[in-house]
């Protein structure tokens, strides 16, 4: 610890009374909590050497980057009112980028366990913070901002579905996907694909859920971790909140907080004549979303030597099977009833 204790002294130019590491969940990234001489913190972000996350690396940005991707939203985000930590500096040579402190109340804390009022409560306002984001962010003009210029696509969706096959099923099976079972999942993956595409395209967070949002003394809501900040479709923020992997909200709950959020914004909740689209494009997203962080608990574990997250998959795979069972689809039908030979937990 002295060695990273000498690098906060040089940068901040002040003595350090303690610091300690913190969990810093599946990324490549090590955070530290610093306690300076004249009282007050700063969170230490040590970046990895030429490590990236794999989706980030297939991301359709084109170009150079300028900055390091999270210096750059994090500066767009601050630019429109929202709230991020404040960057105090970063020195590329030591790879060490010092941030204010936030706190450690995430909104995870406040929730998870909790009386379903009091998930409401927070899950309102993380709606509500969703909600400004998509409007702040969204209707914006192509700026210096890289999440501006990079969108899902065919090819990311294709791949974090993919990812499933790759990791939930066959690493996890230890045996490849049989020939027309993987014939039907490329073809079902990707029409599923073809149809997020035309969803509406919002700022998205990519990651916006408990563990990403800190709650601060007057209860408002500062968002962290989003470097990976892109344009997807609306209800992929909305998905990643609501089928949190952390905390699983009853049925009750969860329809209450999709209305809240068709309330919330404009333009969400479709025709008077043909009702609400949001459910169902909820359900496609969450067959998108939670196929890939399943796979991807396995993959923590199998190339990261993470085992944390395994704890995760039984929830997140019933999330799965919950979205399946609300479309109404033969292919789809079909599809989940492939899915149940390599997945012991649907059968």
């Amino acid at each position: 610890m002295k060695e990273i204790t000498d690098k906060i002294e040089k940068i901040v130019g002040q003595k350090v009374k303690e610091v300690i590491k913190l969990h810093g969940d599946a990324s490549y990234r090590a955070y530290y909590r610093a306690f300076l001489i004249d009282g007050t913190t700063r969170i230490i972000m040590q970046m990895p050497v030429g490590k990236s996350s794999a989706s980030e690396e297939i991301t359709n940005f084109k170009g150079p980057h300028a900055e390091l991707p999270f210096i750059n939203v994090q500066k767009f985000l601050a630019s429109l009112g929202l709230r991020v930590p404040h960057v105090y500096t970063y020195e590329d040579a030591e790879r060490l980028m010092i941030l204010e402190d936030a706190g450690d109340g995430l909104m995870w804390n406040f929730v998870y366990g909790k009386h379903k009022d009091v998930q409401k409560k927070y899950y309102r306002q993380a709606i509500d913070l969703l909600a400004e984001l998509q409007a702040k962010a969204s209707g914006k003009q192509k700026t210096e901002c890289v999440a501006l210029h990079r969108s899902f696509d065919a090819m990311l969706l294709n791949w974090e579905f993919d990812h499933f096959r790759e990791y939930l099923i066959e690493a996890r099976n230890n045996k490849p996907m049989a020939v027309d079972g993987r014939k039907l999942f490329e073809n079902v993956t990707r029409a599923v694909t073809e149809k997020i595409l035309k969803m509406p395209v919002r700022f998205t967070h990519r990651d916006f859920q408990s563990r990403n949002l800190i709650v601060q003394h007057d209860e408002s809501l500062v968002m962290i971790d989003f470097q990976d900040a892109l344009m997807g479709p609306y209800v992929y923020d909305l998905v990643a909140l609501l089928r949190d992997s952390y905390v699983e909200l009853d049925a009750k709950t969860l329809d209450e907080m999709i209305k809240y959020y068709e309330k919330k914004v404009p333009g969400s909740s479709g025709s008077k004549n043909h009702g609400s689209k949001v459910p169902g494009d909820f359900h496609l997203m969450t067959l998108q979303r939670k196929m890939k962080d399943a796979g991807r608990f396995v993959y923590i574990d199998r190339i990261k030597k993470n085992p944390n997250f395994l704890q995760y998959i039984p929830v997140t795979l019933k999330y799965i099977k919950n979205a399946f069972e609300q479309i109404n689809d033969p292919q789809i039908s079909k599809f989940f009833d492939m899915l149940k030979k390599y997945v012991p937990e649907w059968k």
